[in-house]
């Protein structure tokens, strides 16, 4: 008989919901073992003391009311804490003097004091590749917003096995669930996630990060025509950014990261971006493709005409599968 491996806990802690979801493996594959869910009320504001409270009791209540296996959580920094930009910096003789010149190109639009930031870097191609240039997305967060972040799982109980910046475990739920195919791998694709205050934009070739955006349009705005036209502007310019560097691919497909119950107007705003790329779309719900152990599981994920996406959730278990993983 096979034995279980069960991943660390993946959570989603977004501006408009807690998102907690464990993966597991066994001789059939991988599975969903549990999962919970709390919206944030409307009047408390993210970063207070009031919503740490509330995180951190709804984080006990997830944990208490569901079947989920040991205490480690692989986490990531919610969008308004992560800064995030494109720059495109002389190729140098080592990576760690693209690094260096990378971090004193944004040094200006950080929103924090470098020295109080942890700084990260992803090349968007491989240092050594040729050409004058070299394209690197620069990911940060002040030292505060982290330890504020660290606190709320603390207190909760809980013990932080890793922090993985959003565009990463986005990418890690897009490979998992929706680009198993080995043709698939080579595809330059576009992934949206909709929140309820934001927009988080991925373009990726299989697992290779290209490019990543946050747009500040969520569920929240599109109540209102102009609204989902300037998302698609947002999109748009994305898109155009994305063409002009010159070492990678065409788009060629566009991935939207959403439930089963989302809105026909906004799939129709999908798809008609879509149209003016000329390029093939879809809805990808990671419930969907997830297969659940009804066996253990008591309390489980609505799936039913559900609009919150789960893919950020899912992709930070996946990261924690791959890290390590506890086996029963």
């Amino acid at each position: 008989m096979f034995g279980k491996k069960y991943g660390p806990i993946g959570v989603d802690l977004g501006s408009g919901h807690l998102r907690a979801v464990q993966l597991a493996q066994n001789g059939q594959g991988l599975f969903l073992h549990a999962g919970g869910i709390k919206t944030k009320p409307d009047q408390l504001k993210a970063g207070t003391p009031e919503w740490q409270r509330w995180a951190m009791e709804s984080l006990r209540e997830i944990i208490r009311e569901n079947r989920f296996k040991g205490i480690k959580v692989m986490t990531a920094l919610p969008s308004d804490d992560l800064f995030i930009d494109q720059v495109r910096v002389s190729r140098s003789s080592s990576p760690e003097a693209i690094e260096r010149a990378a971090f004193a190109k944004v040094q200006n639009k950080l929103p924090f004091k470098a020295e109080e930031g942890l700084l990260k870097c992803v090349f968007v191609e491989q240092p050594e590749a040729k050409g004058a240039e070299i394209e690197v997305v620069v990911m940060g967060a002040s030292r505060l917003a982290v330890e504020v972040h660290l606190a709320i799982y603390e207190q909760a109980g809980l013990e932080v096995a890793g922090m993985v910046p959003w565009p990463l475990a986005m990418v890690s739920s897009y490979t998992c669930f929706f680009c198993r195919r080995r043709n698939e791998q080579d595809r330059v694709s576009m992934l949206m996630s909709l929140g309820t205050h934001h927009c988080n934009i991925v373009i990726c070739r299989g697992s290779a990060l290209l490019f990543a955006r946050v747009v500040p349009i969520g569920f929240a705005h599109l109540r209102q025509t102009d609204e989902m036209n300037r998302l698609i502007a947002e999109l748009d310019a994305c898109t155009r950014y994305f063409q002009t560097m010159s070492a990678v691919e065409p788009i060629e497909r566009l991935l939207f990261l959403a439930g089963s119950g989302v809105g026909r107007s906004v799939c129709e705003g999908v798809a008609e971006l879509a149209q003016r790329l000329q390029i093939a779309a879809q809805v990808g719900d990671v419930l969907s493709a997830i297969r659940v152990d009804f066996a253990e599981q008591k309390t489980m994920i609505d799936r039913r005409n559900a609009k919150v996406d789960w893919s950020l959730a899912f992709g930070l278990a996946l990261q924690g599968l791959k890290t390590g993983s506890k086996q029963v």
